[in-house]
């Protein structure tokens, strides 16, 4: 980042006082706050002072012209091809259902037309390298907050448009399945002053803090992110009524796969979670809710 024009200054001075056949220029030692301040007076400035100011403004405009430079070429480069995982990721979010793609000679890669309205259909994505393969995870939102795979028919354009547009050579994999499921097992100490034996907040008849806060830490998470169980069970102890919270169980599966313990720190295969149904947060056996007694 380009400095300040007194801050040139200031350096300039710096180096005019290295040399001692210079002292006699006076003031002795001189600033950018000075020689500003003198400006504004009846006094004459020095012509010594000026041509040291002249100097730093012209050094100051150069600096500035650098620094306009370096973020034209930083935003052009963000612009090429580069075949990271970031514009890997970059390219599938910009996946537009329904539209074709088109050969650019100039740039000699494949793109929209200018004008074209497809719907962005992919609303979340991960890009990550597993051995020589590049793994793409994809989901769509499903219209209630949550997440689903794409369709049959959207999956198969969205391959061919990977295809299209990837490196030659790489080796993808694309992921498009329905979340993994998590099974857990609780023990709930709350408050009976503020919640009833089935954890429903007795201020506001409906609803259900625990309930809640576990669907938030899920649903919070970031797409192909690290269900960690220490931030989990912290996000249920700081439930309203909530006094401690006890883990029994935790475990998840993907797709038809058996469950297996989510360990302190799981990474769901479809890159996203949800409560197995056959499991549900209300069901006693899954969340025991255990009044706290004087």
């Amino acid at each position: 980042m380009s400095r300040t024009i007194s801050q040139i200054y200031d350096e300039i001075i710096t180096e005019k006082e290295t040399f001692s056949s210079l002292n006699a220029l006076v003031p002795n030692p001189d600033t950018a706050q000075t020689f500003l301040t003198n400006l504004t007076s009846s006094s004459k400035v020095a012509f010594w002072r000026l041509m040291f100011w002249v100097m730093a403004v012209a050094i100051w405009s150069h600096e500035q012209i650098f620094d306009l430079h370096l973020l034209e070429v930083e935003a052009r480069g963000n612009e090429l091809i580069t075949g990271t995982k970031r514009w890997y990721r970059n390219e599938v979010l910009n996946f537009q259902y329904g539209d074709a793609l088109i050969w650019d000679s100039t740039n000699l890669k494949y793109e929209y037309a200018d004008g074209s309205t497809g719907p962005k259909i992919v609303s979340n994505a991960s890009v990550t390298e597993v051995g020589a393969q590049l793994r793409i995870k994809i989901a769509k939102d499903d219209g209630a907050g949550g997440l689903e795979p794409l369709s049959g028919t959207e999956e198969t354009a969205f391959t061919t448009y990977i295809n299209k547009i990837k490196f030659a050579g790489t080796n993808i994999s694309i992921t498009n399945i329905n979340a993994d499921f998590l099974k857990i097992v609780l023990n709930i100490d709350y408050d009976p002053l503020t919640l009833s034996s089935t954890g429903e907040l007795i201020a506001t008849p409906g609803t259900f803090p625990v309930v809640d806060a576990i669907n938030g830490y899920i649903t919070g998470l970031p797409f192909d992110g690290v269900f960690n169980l220490t931030k989990f069970i912290d996000s249920i102890q700081l439930a309203e009524g909530v006094s401690d919270a006890y883990l029994t169980s935790s475990e998840a599966k993907s797709g038809a796969g058996s469950y297996a313990s989510t360990g302190q720190n799981y990474t769901a295969n479809a890159g996203y979670l949800q409560i197995d149904p056959a499991f549900p947060l209300t069901d006693p056996t899954v969340i025991i809710y255990n009044p706290i007694t004087l």
